[in-house]
C-alpha cells in the first residue's frame, strides 16, 4: 500500500527484507533505555541492496532517500586499498 509521504501510492513491488537484528539496552532499574532495529547481518539477502529498516524498505520500492547512508554499501577506493594491503601482508607472514 501507500507509505506517504515517501510513496503515495502503491507501488506493486514486493519487499524482501534481509536478516536483521534488534538490540535492547536496560537501565539498572530493568527499564528500557533503548531499542535498535534495522542492523543487517547479510547483506546479499533480499532486495533491500543490503539496507535495514526503513532505508532498505524505500530502496526496495524505488524511492531511495538522496544521501549516502540510504544507498547501498559499496567498497571505497582508500577502503579497498587496504583490504589489499592486509591480503598482501598475510601471503608474505606465511
Amino acid at each position: 500500500g501507500p507509505l506517504p509521504p515517501f510513496a503515495p501510492m502503491p507501488t506493486g513491488k514486493k519487499l524482501v527484507n534481509p536478516p536483521q537484528v534488534c538490540s535492547v539496552t536496560f537501565n539498572t532499574a530493568g527499564l528500557v533505555t533503548k531499542y535498535t532495529i534495522g542492523y543487517v547481518v547479510d547483506r546479499q539477502v533480499g532486495n533491500t541492496g543490503g539496507l535495514g529498516g526503513l532505508y532498505g524498505l524505500l530502496y526496495a520500492i524505488g524511492s531511495p532517500l538522496p544521501f549516502p547512508e540510504a544507498q547501498p554499501w559499496k567498497m571505497s577506493k582508500r577502503y579497498w586499498a587496504f583490504q589489499q594491503l592486509g591480503n598482501l601482508a598475510s601471503k608474505l607472514n606465511k
